[in-house]
């Protein structure tokens, strides 16, 4: 699968990117179909907690699956796009078998 980590308006450290690329490796466990991910790391500087955000786009053959994640830091947000592109990825396969 290839991926596409891509900071939006700021400059991510290079452990950051290797953080958030090792939680979305694990995706092809759940649907080996993935031809490709596009990752957008936000920081939400219009939020008064600082938030920040992170936006899947998982290209499947036919589809393209969406997920967007809020949280107070990119790793955690990352793992809970992570999660629930899990569950979708897995139904999605289902899907495909039926």
């Amino acid at each position: 699968m290839e991926k596409t980590i891509e900071p939006v308006n700021f400059s991510a450290s290079p452990e950051l990117i290797a953080q958030v690329e090792t939680i979305f490796d694990k995706l092809v466990k759940f649907n080996d179909r993935i031809v490709s991910a596009d990752i957008y790391l936000k920081a939400l500087s219009e939020t008064p907690q600082g938030l920040k955000k992170v936006d899947v786009r998982i290209f499947l053959p036919g589809r393209d699956i969406f997920v967007e994640q809020e949280a107070d830091s990119f790793v955690s947000a990352a793992q809970q796009a992570f999660d629930r592109l899990k569950l979708l990825l897995i139904k999605e396969k289902e899907k495909m078998k039926r």
